[in-house]
């Protein structure tokens, strides 16, 4: 298992980025360019035991992403568990902690890629690299659309 945590500052309330992480519009800010991403759930509110399913596709291939909400604490975070994703394990920690009148925005990912040690290789390789562009990413976006 491979844990990454990304955080940032945002100079906004906590309620404000509670308020767009979520809601289903945040999926679209939060994709970079280039990255499709479709929701298949018609109902994507951030809930306890809610399953959000999505489809992007990734080198020509059609993948799709089925997680489990769980640990919600409005204002103050939620948890995305995958139970089917190209990875053999996913779990996803989004918090929201006041910091004065700003937000502290912290990404906690858990996650492991199947086949064992090629797996692991691929990640050291690839992956990982590409999951830090994304949590970057996402960081940016988050601040450019509520500061």
């Amino acid at each position: 298992m491979v844990t990454r945590v990304y955080e940032s500052v945002v100079h906004a309330p906590v309620r404000d980025v509670w308020d767009f992480h979520s809601s289903a519009k945040a999926l679209e800010v939060l994709t970079p360019p280039g990255k499709r991403l479709r929701a298949l759930s018609k109902d994507l509110v951030v809930r306890n035991g809610a399953l959000h399913e999505l489809e992007t596709r990734q080198f020509g291939l059609r993948l799709v992403w089925a997680a489990r909400i769980s640990e919600v604490t409005p204002p103050n975070g939620f948890t995305d568990v995958a139970e089917k994703s190209p990875f053999a394990f996913w779990r996803h920690r989004h918090e929201f902690r006041p910091q004065g009148e700003d937000t502290l925005l912290t990404d906690s990912l858990t996650y492991a890629l199947p086949f064992g040690p090629l797996g692991r290789l691929v990640d050291w390789l690839f992956v990982k690299n590409q999951i830090d562009a994304l949590f970057a990413f996402r960081h940016a976006a988050t601040k450019a659309a509520l500061e």
